[in-house]
């Protein structure tokens, strides 16, 4: 089906007159073409007037032409004009072109005016300026859009293309009277294609002011001389530009005016105005100054996009992934900030913004004065993730703000009565009507200096939720879920906080704690509590935890504590392994579990169980009744029970051990005591403290290092802080009762006892030694003054009932009296200590401040006197010294203690069991040796002695005469045995007259020195004209000890040498070697028969044993063969009956338990040989020996032959004897054997061929 109008006459009509109406535009167009081809171009150059004119009419400028040409190009035209001048108003030449190519546009027929299809300049210079009275001009050609006759600027725009290459563009400002800017190498291309214009500019600036510049704009316009249709886009773009040089053409507060960087930039035309503005940015050690009354702002890097925008709602400004970095060298991450505003409301945003670090920049901000002192003050960190802060009017307000922020790590210093955080994050969202709250944070820190004297508060953990509301009297606050935790407590709030204008407000908050320390309670007291209470928190509250505290707070704050009931303040806690200071110098009570108590203005804590050094404390009671006004004191009442050890220490380390003055430092004991207690302490002056108390013992034992044991002791002392009282304690003392006194007078402390003490109970504490020679019992009394310089002592007995067998001169019946008093007293740097036996025996001494001697004397037989200088003195006379009874019983001397005079005289000294009388010591120290002078019946001498130091102790004697007597006991030498060689100097002794009772040994030397195992013996030589004994050997001091000794003795004259030990009559001339080892048990003291052991070598030669009587003879009666029987065939007699005569004799001698063995000895003589072998027990004074008898009868038998057979028959005889061994004396010779002891031994004669093994001796 056609359509309707298909044959419509109209239709046939409108396309006839289209038809012909493009005919005839074709043929126009075609005449114009022929006409331009065929007369224009070649005859252009005729009407270079008429072009003139054409474009002096197009520009609306007069236009001059030097010479134009032409030729046809890509089917159209194109001319070229040559010394082209554009003239201004006045006719004065403004712009010269010397050569111009255009492309000719067949749109001109259309628009009957010259225009192009494109226009072509190079090498321009071209001057742009701005005139003093603002106007600009393109090479004095006005360019003002605004002034409809300037029509240069619309006739370019109506061109094709218009392209300027290689100019150069003078820029000229005779505003700002700045000198010209010249831009090289300026290409500038503008595309018109109908409404739409493009530009494209591109120019390089002086090196020293940027890097090249490029401006790109597309813009469309309705009417191009109409501003307001204008729209489109600008963008320039430039890679580096100086801006301390471009202020020189260019400001702007927001302008840099110092500082490199790049910057690439957007307009927005709207209708002809600018719409909005974006900058892309990145610039270097940046300097800004938004005023001048303000300090520069200094940024090392400037990166990210900035934008404003301008329209219909208002305008907008957007920094967007700005990065900036400050001189310090701190770069923040990406971030957006933002500002909206019109004329009734503003807002704020923002993303991740990083706020620390900001604060160096605020003195460069315009703002408000008191803002920029706020923010300085509050020093704002953390990061912002988003915000969007809105308000209505100009300036925010609690009626008129909406809110939606979400933070982390937010913090603020505190302000006023703002507090301060850190690390605080969450969500807040909201307007002036409510809101609500959320957050969730780790490590927070506060910072509430209006509440808390330590500000400082770290929650390691926070969440709550909650919000805000609009109330008529304000605004409330709420949580209805708050928990936290940090190292002190963990638990959770829910509560309000209502703010009232003009108040400080109301508060309804409840808490519980789940964990609570106690040594933290402190920091959260309030600073409306006292100072000295909040510290007698700290100093007391040592140790305790807490897994149920309550807190209650409700009620208008200005009230707060609520002492007068306006609300309540309630904080109870159950307090568990608590420790606490209650006043600074006592003892801390331990282990408490107490309830803890606020409430209102007071404080409590009421003990359920608590110790101070194990003393149970029940029940104990601790308060303050008034935490906030002035004058707060502390009351502490209680009872104690605990054994006397802990008591002791609480008295040690409390007010009460200064009373005593250091009395109970070593004090130690056993069983319970009580202890009762009231305390009141004021807090602001704790030393005037007032306590009253009472201590009772219950049964126990006291001991001390320096006192005797008391025994059931029983009684109470009754105490206040400055005085002590005591009626009647009793106890056992000693071995027998005592009671005992105290009271204080003038601020010192008196002690006064009197009992009774036995030998028995004085044996513990002077040691078995010294109490096994004391029998019975004497009363005594003493006095203790306890005072701040130190204790007074005075102790005193007549020692009646007391007996003493200790050695002399101490020894006394029971009866008999014996004065003893001791004393000691203190003096500014040290004592001063006196003990007196009567006459017998005294001493006094000075210690120092540590306890150890200076000086002092030990008197016998007189009082004794405090010497002037340093050192013991010994000095007085006595009936009798037993020094070596008291060996064993005295304690080692004190160190540092040493002799520095001596004057003394016995009528008897013992020593090592034997009595020297009429002894006299009389000696001085000087330079480090006390040289004594010895005199008395039996010693003659000097003895000089050495200190240790340096060198071991050194003794050296000289002695002209040293008589050792007989022992004066049985007991003889026991008391050697309590030597010990590691007591020994280094000991020289040299004797000129040494004697054994009246026996004279010669002159004795000694050499010893103690070494780590014992004595080592170096020298010990006795000299005499007839023999020479030496020894040298070693005393072993570990276990029962041991003597090791090499022996030599060298004998001269036998016979004399045995006649000085007594045997006058048994040997006369020969001499002897004796040479060998011994070793016996014990010191070189304890030598006994029955230990002796070692091994001797005998050599004996040119003696004559004689008849000798019984005594220590009785074995050389045995050797000297004087009771063998006679011969059965031979007589005997002429051999030994008047004393055997040798010419040598040798043996070897073993030695085993005090048993001599030999199998070897030999006796010579003219008159017969002498074989033996067998013991001699020295111990029991026995032998068992095998002798064998062989007289010499050969060389008489030889001279008989020869006087009865003659000569021949001699010498045969003398030769057969020889070659047959002597056969003769080996006829005649007998074997005994001798047994028994030496006095009457049993000798038997042996018959020849007796089994050797039948007589023989053995060793062990």
């Amino acid at each position: 089906m056609n359509p309707p109008f298909a044959s419509s006459p109209l239709l046939h009509r409108l396309t006839a007159i289209a038809g012909f109406l493009v005919a005839l535009a074709v043929s126009a167009f075609a005449v114009a073409a022929a006409l331009m081809y065929f007369w224009v171009l070649p005859n252009i150059a005729e009407h270079r007037d008429t072009v003139a004119s054409l474009l002096s009419r197009a520009l609306g400028q007069q236009v001059t032409i030097e010479a134009v040409s032409g030729k046809w190009q890509q089917a159209r035209p194109e001319f070229r004009l040559q010394g082209v001048r554009l003239y201004d108003r006045q006719g004065r030449l403004a712009l010269e072109l010397p050569e111009l190519e255009a492309a000719f546009a067949w749109r001109s027929l259309l628009f009957l005016e010259p225009r192009f299809h494109n226009i072509e300049l190079e090498g321009l210079t071209l001057a742009v300026r701005r005139a003093r009275d603002g106007h600009y001009y393109v090479g004095g050609i006005p360019v003002d859009p605004a002034d409809p006759s300037s029509r240069f600027s619309s006739w370019i725009l109506r061109q094709g293309n218009v392209h300027v290459g290689r100019a150069t563009l003078v820029w000229l400002d005779e505003v700002r009277a700045a000198p010209p800017l010249q831009l090289r190498a300026v290409d500038l291309r503008i595309d018109n294609a109908h409404r739409t214009h493009r530009l494209e500019l591109r120019a390089t600036p002086p090196a020293e002011l940027a890097r090249p510049v490029t401006v790109r704009a597309t813009l469309t316009a309705r009417d191009v001389e109409n501003l307001h249709t204008w729209n489109g886009t600008v963008e320039a773009e430039v890679a580096g530009v100086a801006f301390p040089r471009l202020t020189q053409w260019m400001t702007h507060p927001y302008l840099p005016r110092g500082g490199w960087g790049a910057l690439r930039t957007r307009f927005d035309i709207r209708e002809g105005a600018l719409g909005g503005l974006g900058a892309g940015m990145d610039l270097r050690d940046v300097e800004l100054a938004f005023d001048a009354d303000l300090p520069a702002m200094r940024l090392a890097r400037v990166r990210g996009q900035a934008s404003w925008q301008h329209g219909a709602d208002g305008q907008r400004v957007a920094l967007e992934n700005l990065r900036v970095a400050l001189p310090g060298g701190a770069v923040s991450a990406p971030f957006d900030l933002g500002a909206a505003w019109n004329a009734s409301a503003r807002e704020l945003t923002a993303r991740a913004l990083r706020l620390g670090g900001w604060q160096t920049l605020l003195p460069s901000l315009p703002m408000d004065a008191a803002l920029r002192t706020r923010l300085v003050a509050l020093q704002p960190r953390g990061r912002i993730e988003t915000l969007r802060l809105g308000w209505q009017g100009a300036q925010p307000g609690p009626d008129n703000f909406s809110v939606d922020v979400r933070f982390n790590a937010l913090g603020a210093n505190a302000d006023g009565d703002l507090p301060g955080f850190d690390n605080l994050s969450g969500h807040v969202a909201g307007d002036a009507r409510g809101g609500r709250i959320e957050l969730d944070t780790h490590r927070l820190a506060l910072d509430l200096p209006a509440l808390f004297r330590d500000p400082r508060m770290q929650l390691d953990e926070l969440r709550a939720r909650g919000g805000w509301a609009r109330t008529a009297r304000g605004r409330v606050l709420r949580f209805d879920g708050m928990t936290f935790a940090n190292a002190d407590a963990a638990g959770s709030l829910k509560g309000s906080y209502e703010y009232v204008p003009g108040t400080r407000g109301v508060i309804d908050l409840e808490g519980r704690l789940t964990r609570a320390s106690g040594p933290a309670v402190y920091r959260y007291l309030p600073k409306r509590i006292g100072d000295q209470t909040v510290d007698w928190v700290r100093q007391g509250v040592l140790a305790g935890h807490s897994d149920d505290v309550r807190l209650v707070l409700r009620g208008e704050l200005a009230h707060f504590p609520f002492d007068r009931g306006e609300g309540v303040f309630r904080v109870e806690a159950d307090v568990k392994d608590g420790t606490l200071r209650y006043v600074h110098d006592w003892p801390v009570i331990e282990d408490l579990a107490a309830r803890l108590l606020f409430s209102g203005r007071k404080m409590e804590v009421i003990a359920k169980r608590a110790r101070i050094y194990g003393v149970a404390l029940a029940p104990v009671q601790a308060s303050i009744p008034d935490l906030i006004h002035h004058e707060e004191e502390l009351f502490v009442s209680g009872q104690a029970n605990g054994p006397v050890q802990d008591f002791i220490r609480f008295a040690n380390f409390s007010p009460l051990g200064e009373r005593l003055h250091g009395f109970t430092d070593a004090l130690d004991g056993a069983g319970p005591m009580r202890l009762a207690l009231n305390l009141r302490v004021p807090l602001r002056h704790s030393h005037d403290a007032t306590l009253a108390g009472r201590l009772s013992f219950l049964d126990n034992a006291l001991y001390s290092p320096w006192l005797p044991r008391l025994e059931k002791t029983r009684g109470d002392i009754a105490f206040t802080g400055n005085s002590l009282d005591a009626r009647g304690i009793a106890a056992q003392f000693l071995g027998g009762p005592l009671r005992i006194d105290a009271s204080t007078q003038s601020g010192q402390v008196g002690i006064l006892a009197q009992g009774r003490a036995t030998a028995d109970g004085l044996r513990p504490w002077l040691g078995d030694a010294l109490g096994a020679r004391l029998t019975g019992q004497s009363n005594w009394r003493g006095r203790i003054d306890l005072a701040a310089d130190g204790d007074r002592v005075r102790i005193e007995s007549d020692l009646v009932g007391l007996g003493s067998t200790l050695p002399a001169p101490l020894g006394k019946t029971a009866a008999q009296p014996l004065p003893l008093t001791a004393s000691f007293q203190p003096l500014p740097d040290g004592r001063v200590h006196e003990v007196r036996l009567g006459r017998v025996v005294g001493a006094v001494w000075r210690s120092d401040a540590a306890g150890r001697f200076a000086r002092g004397e030990v008197r016998f037989g007189g009082v004794p006197v405090m010497p002037a200088d340093p050192g013991l003195r010994l000095a007085g006379n006595g009936r009798g010294l037993d020094i070596s009874g008291w060996t064993g019983l005295l304690p080692d001397g004190q160190d540092g203690m040493q002799v520095s005079t001596i004057d003394l005289g016995f009528d008897a000294f013992d020593l090592m069991g034997r009595r020297f009388r009429d002894v006299r010591l009389q000696g001085r120290t000087r330079n480090g040796l006390l040289r004594t002078q010895v005199t008395g019946e039996e010693v003659s001498g000097t003895l000089t002695y050495r200190p240790a130091g340096a060198q071991p102790a050194r003794v050296s004697a000289q002695f002209r005469q040293l008589v050792i007597p007989a022992p004066a006991s049985a007991s003889g030498d026991s008391d050697a045995q309590n030597m010990k060689a590691a007591d020994f100097p280094v000991l020289d002794l040299t004797v000129d007259d040494f004697r054994l009772q009246d026996r004279a040994l010669g002159r004795l030397e000694v050499v010893a020195h103690a070494v780590p195992e014992g004595l080592a013996i170096e020298t010990l030589q006795l000299t005499h004209p007839d023999s020479v004994f030496r020894m040298q050997g070693l005393w072993r001091d570990t276990g029962v000890g041991e003597t090791r000794a090499d022996l030599s003795l060298s004998v001269l004259d036998a016979g004399k040498f045995l006649a000085r030990f007594g045997y006058p009559d048994a040997l006369r001339r020969g001499s002897a070697e004796i040479a060998g080892n011994a070793t016996w048990e014990g010191s070189p003291a304890d030598f006994a028969f029955d230990t002796l052991a070692g091994q001797l070598d005998f050599k004996a030669k040119g003696g004559q044993f004689l008849k000798l009587d019984p005594g220590v003879g009785k074995l050389l009666g045995v050797l000297s063969l004087q009771s063998l029987p006679r011969r059965l065939n031979f007589d005997f007699r002429d051999i030994f009956g008047s004393g055997y005569a040798f010419d040598d004799i040798g043996a070897t001698l073993r030695i085993a338990r005090g048993v001599v063995y030999s199998d070897d000895f030999r006796m010579r003589g003219p008159a017969a040989k002498v074989g033996m072998s067998g013991l001699a027990d020295l111990e029991r004074e026995s032998v068992q020996l095998r002798v064998k008898v062989t007289p010499k009868l050969s060389e008489g038998v030889a001279v008989a032959g020869a006087l009865i057979g003659g000569p021949i028959a001699g010498v045969g005889a003398l030769a057969a004897q020889k070659l047959l061994r002597d056969p003769v004396e080996e006829a005649i010779s007998q074997e005994y054997l001798v047994s028994g002891p030496w006095q009457s031994p049993d000798v038997k004669r042996l018959t020849k061929g007796s089994s050797r093994q039948d007589t023989q001796a053995t060793e062990p």
